[in-house]
């Protein structure tokens, strides 16, 4: 193509001026005399009226698009080359519009600085581990691909650049972000998010943006793509739930923290992970030295509350589990309040009896929830060395409250299972 341009330059020009001041040019150009092939363009532009002439600006740009392909220079300078010619050739199209040496050539070389910038030089430096290289030039790849677009440029086929490069705008994003250049890298992958992309391909933009908008604290960016990453990657609702957490509790003590999650739980009533994570904070605040002298009757009640609540949407093992423990635990604490009467007075032993009975009542309370555990843990398909070290937990559990009622039957039937997880 660029040889049947040039051989109809040299040869039908006959009778005007540029054929016999650019002959030279042309000439080199054509025999791929690069360097002497500059000195001459350079040498025709440096008169007044030459440089007011369009075609010697495309023939310099041309000739700097292949000087910027020398192997013998790095990635940078070979990329500086480059980014002048594509600068010569917006000159020549703002001195002509029409650019008929662009047009006949079917903007040849538009298309060679787009695959030099992006496939010579930004993969290429990639590979080298050369990333704020790549990235650069993965940035000038589509800055050339933008150009064309907005002008609408035809290449050889009558190929038009589509108006979102998908593989080059991804790269920019990912190598961007390696490159610890999320500042830049951002715009990219939102590009991919905002034009619905989704499937394994682009997971890495939906990843990138919550977690930057969620560094930035931008919380109305941070609802829009987590609203979207939950559409598109359903899969990955457990992980888009904890970080919509971690977003909303950031920096919020315990136990104020807890009226963020009745925030959280009320907008997402139907979210199981959500649920259950309430539930686990509650239950590790309850145990912790953080809940030490303040009064917890009333998260206590919470915990109980949302464990049902847990479990009403998914029937699991670790919820079911949580639950049986903290009705055991309840048990015992009850108990020891009740243990603590010392009076012989009607009041005092009344009390205290009332206070057994509901000790007994809380054993009783456990039972759905520990039978319910044992089947979700048997229904498993992999588990865990945790959910197997809970499991003994929650059949010991069952066996002991089954001993306490004295039920003979099931205290057989659990120590069987307790001596099979063994």
């Amino acid at each position: 193509m660029k040889k049947t341009l040039l051989l109809a330059i040299l040869a039908s020009f006959s009778g005007f001026a540029m054929a016999q001041d650019l002959d030279e040019v042309t000439k080199l150009a054509y025999l791929n005399q690069h360097a002497k092939a500059k000195e001459a363009v350079d040498k025709y532009l440096a008169v007044e009226k030459n440089a007011k002439k369009p075609e010697g600006w495309y023939w310099k740009a041309y000739i700097t698009d292949m000087l910027s392909k020398d192997s013998t220079k790095s990635f940078e300078e070979n990329s500086a080359t480059k980014a002048e010619s594509f600068e010569l050739i917006k000159k020549y199209r703002q001195m002509d519009p029409k650019a008929p040496l662009l047009e006949d050539d079917k903007n040849a070389v538009i298309y060679d600085l787009y695959l030099g910038f992006g496939s010579e030089i930004a993969i290429k430096a990639y590979q080298a581990k050369n990333l704020n290289t790549s990235f650069d030039n993965f940035k000038k790849a589509l800055e050339v691909q933008e150009y064309s677009v907005k002008n609408n440029l035809v290449f050889s086929n009558s190929y038009k650049f589509p108006e979102l490069d998908t593989l080059f705008t991804q790269y920019a994003g990912i190598v961007g972000a390696e490159a610890k250049r999320a500042d830049e890298a951002a715009p990219f992958h939102k590009k991919i998010v905002d034009a619905g992309l989704g499937g394994d391909t682009y997971a890495d933009s939906y990843n990138f943006l919550v977690d930057y908008y969620r560094t930035k604290k931008d919380q109305a960016a941070f609802d829009d793509i987590i609203a979207k990453a939950k559409k598109l990657y359903p899969k990955n609702d457990k992980y888009w739930t904890a970080v919509e957490i971690e977003m909303a509790t950031d920096g919020i003590a315990k136990p104020a923290v807890f009226q963020k999650y009745e925030e959280l739980t009320t907008k997402n009533p139907t979210s199981y992970d959500l649920s259950y994570r309430y539930a686990a904070e509650l239950f590790n605040y309850l145990n912790s030295d953080e809940s030490k002298g303040i009064n917890t009757a009333e998260y206590r009640t919470k915990l109980i509350e949302r464990l049902k609540k847990t479990i009403a949407l998914e029937s699991t093992f670790e919820a079911n589990f949580l639950a049986a423990v903290v009705l055991y635990n309840n048990s015992f604490d009850i108990a020891d309040e009740a243990n603590k009467i010392k009076g012989v007075k009607p009041e005092d032993q009344k009390k205290k009896k009332a206070l057994l009975a509901e000790a007994q009542q809380a054993l009783t309370d456990v039972i759905p929830f520990g039978e319910n555990g044992v089947k979700a843990f048997s229904s498993l398909s992999k588990k865990s060395m945790t959910e197997k070290g809970n499991y003994k937990k929650l059949v010991t559990i069952m066996k002991n409250i089954f001993d306490e009622k004295k039920n003979t039957a099931k205290v057989a039937e659990y120590s069987k299972l307790l001596k099979e997880a063994e």
